[in-house]
């Protein structure tokens, strides 16, 4: 069931990318729309809000500024649409069109790398959305190469690894412990 919701929301996604991508001018930005946490490990449910951004090509500080603040509104044309078509809005905010998930890639990098570092529990959190991306749309080498430096940095930090590890474990107890009508619905 998840898998058909998924594919269901990755071709509307597609087809609301394209004909958004028909009204700007965005042909010289490369970007690659990212499908993020259950939307991108294909795990969609029925009430499964949006959870997205996008990674582009661009080079440092003011350029980088520049086409994010291109693609925003290209982004948030999508989000909406998205959720007209009963795909809710983040009520986390994780979605392209919000401009701290509208990331070059090395702002991507730099975030990684930062919750990497210090895997403090907001970092975990994020790392159990973040990390489970995909590329939906555009330019697939850049989240390639984003989930390649990812897989680099994590494996030469085993105190990371332990406490996802962790954190996992006391989610799957809760999870054995609590009747199936009390537990709350984690779809990040």
């Amino acid at each position: 069931m998840t898998r058909i919701v998924s594919t269901l929301n990755d071709r509307l996604t597609e087809r609301l990318i394209e004909l958004g991508l028909a009204r700007p001018d965005l042909g010289d930005i490369d970007f690659c729309w990212i499908a993020l946490g259950s939307e991108g490990r294909l795990e969609l449910t029925l009430c499964t809000d949006q959870d997205n951004g996008i990674i582009f090509d661009a080079g440092q500080g003011v350029e980088a500024e520049r086409q994010r603040q291109r693609l925003l509104p290209f982004a948030q044309a999508v989000n909406a649409t998205l959720h007209e078509c009963s795909f809710p809005l983040c009520s986390g905010g994780i979605m392209a069109g919000n401009p701290e998930w509208c990331l070059s890639m090395d702002e991507w990098q730099k975030k990684f790398s930062s919750w990497l570092r210090v895997p403090e529990p907001e970092a975990l959190l994020s790392a159990s959305i973040f990390f489970d991306l995909r590329p939906l749309w555009g330019d697939t080498h850049l989240a390639d190469k984003l989930l390649a430096g990812l897989a680099d940095g994590a494996d030469s930090n085993s105190r990371f690894l332990h406490l996802m590890t962790e954190n996992a474990m006391q989610r799957h107890r809760r999870d054995q412990t609590t009747p199936p009508n009390k537990r709350r619905n984690f779809d990040a």
